[in-house]
């Protein structure tokens, strides 16, 4: 009853110019006796909107009715909102309002505050004043809860703290911290990652009730990947992109690459990009690229100054082995290797098939490291890939190409097969019999000539004058050249 004594008098006296001094000793008398005062607490988190209640809950009061809102500052109330009976509204002038009381919710008897925006300064004592045909009077003490980092934005291996802040303080609270969810005891951070970048949450427990309050810290420096436990698979002939991704307050030229725990250079097709986006790729993987790469720059601190940053990542080349025996007619092993295989769970092989519209199908064969085909078949031929797994599931694939004629190579010929060969052989003996055939017949003519010499001079005595009346016939009938009237004789 003191507290509602104080409060009421701090008002009568705000309105002394406006009130009789029968009016006060009126007033006086209805708390005492009719009038109501009462006090709770009301948390929310700061930027959230507080809801303050003042509910009569003995619909004691008639409408329309007057109703002053006021914040206690320093043992002095200051008007936040108020509405006289005869419906005029006193607000703010100067900031826009962010307190309101919802007047149709009077005929209801709810006279509660709304405030939005929360700030961590809203927090305090504030009082309801309701007059009708009775004084209700009661106390509320907003307490703003507040989750912050100081500072609020650090870079990588640099320090910070979270801080959870209660306004007005009390020590009757209890505090923890979740960081993406989970409940953690440190907050203090002495050597930042980015694995601590994310929703840090406050919650507070007061008197039953239970607040949470979020704030999100910010750590500059390489956002992906996150940590130096990144690893890239590769196929031998593949391209593989090395991600390096910085956040703002990169200082331009720093960005360097370089093989670590390698005496050999970066690779040929090694490619550097420019800008912030500052991942690398390598063109074309070859063996002997496996191993630890490290991309490292150099920040803008908060002084300004330069500080180091960098990741390490490896890179896992793989390939599919091949082993078949000397004859080359044996059984034919496909072993799926990898430079690194520590993250390697299981293997699984898989036989790759094409469709029309280039649809491929992929279907299971058997899960082990090494496949072993006992005779290959024109079956075998085409695309086979080994598909490696790890703790978080798949982690890559590397494909192997048989040869067609390769796997034709031990087949059995089929009967449709053997025909047409047949027939091709057949055909190729009878054009080398007619050819040898003739051969012979020249020869013969030929030997039967040198038999008889005398034929043989008649023969060629007689081809010769054939040919020489066929010469003169022709400069018969071909006419003269130059005078048109001589003829040719």
């Amino acid at each position: 009853m003191e507290v509602c004594l104080f409060f009421f008098g701090k008002v009568t006296t705000r309105r002394l110019e406006d009130m009789t001094p029968f009016m006060v000793v009126l007033g006086l008398a209805l708390v005492f006796e009719g009038g109501q005062c009462l006090e709770r607490e009301v948390l929310v988190a700061h930027g959230s909107v507080a809801v303050l209640p003042c509910v009569d809950e003995s619909s004691a009061l008639s409408y329309p009715t007057a109703v002053y809102w006021s914040r206690m500052i320093r043992d002095t109330l200051k008007t936040v909102w108020r509405r006289e009976k005869s419906g005029l509204e006193f607000r703010p002038v100067r900031d826009q309002p962010r307190a309101n009381c919802p007047v149709p919710n009077f005929g209801k008897g709810d006279y509660s505050l709304h405030i939005t925006g929360t700030t961590f300064e809203d927090g305090g004592k504030y009082v309801c004043e309701v007059e009708g045909k009775t004084q209700m009077v009661k106390v509320i003490v907003l307490r703003v809860i507040r989750a912050s980092f100081s500072p609020a934005v650090v870079v990588e291996g640099s320090r910070t703290e979270a801080m959870c802040d209660v306004s007005p303080k009390t020590p009757f609270v209890s505090v923890t911290c979740k960081r993406n969810g989970h409940f953690i005891s440190r907050t203090s951070l002495s050597n930042v990652s980015q694995r601590d970048a994310g929703i840090w949450t406050c919650q507070v427990s007061h008197r039953g009730l239970v607040v949470e309050a979020t704030a999100d810290l910010q750590v500059k420096g390489i956002s992906t990947p996150q940590d130096d436990s990144s690893v890239l698979y590769a196929a031998v002939g593949s391209s593989v992109s090395l991600p390096c991704l910085f956040t703002d307050g990169l200082i331009p030229g720093t960005v360097t690459w370089n093989r670590t725990e390698s005496p050999r250079p970066l690779p040929a097709s090694f490619d550097r990009s420019i800008g912030s986006a500052t991942s690398a790729t390598i063109q074309r993987v070859e063996d002997g690229d496996e191993g630890m790469y490290t991309c490292s720059g150099r920040m803008k601190g908060l002084k300004r100054e330069g500080i180091k940053v960098q990741r390490r990542m490896e890179l896992v080349v793989t390939r599919v082995l091949s082993s078949s025996s000397s004859s080359g007619n044996g059984p034919v092993t496909l072993t799926c290797h990898l430079s690194n295989s520590d993250q390697i769970t299981s293997y699984e092989w898989l036989r790759v098939t094409y469709g029309p519209n280039d649809t491929q199908t992929v279907t299971s064969v058997q899960k082990t490291k090494s496949f072993r085909i006992k005779q290959v078949t024109e079956k075998h031929a085409g695309e086979w890939m080994c598909r490696y797994y790890g703790k978080q599931g798949v982690l890559g694939n590397v494909t192997y190409q048989f040869n067609i004629m390769g796997a034709l190579k031990n087949e059995k010929s089929s009967p449709g097969n053997k025909t047409a060969m047949v027939m091709g052989l057949g055909f190729l003996f009878l054009v080398i019999f007619l050819v040898l055939f003739q051969m012979y017949r020249n020869y013969r003519r030929k030997k039967a000539i040198l038999l008889y010499p005398a034929m043989e001079t008649i023969v060629h005595q007689a081809t010769t004058e054939r040919e020489q009346r066929q010469r003169s016939k022709a400069k018969m009938t071909e006419p003269c050249v130059g005078d048109p009237k001589s003829v040719c004789v």
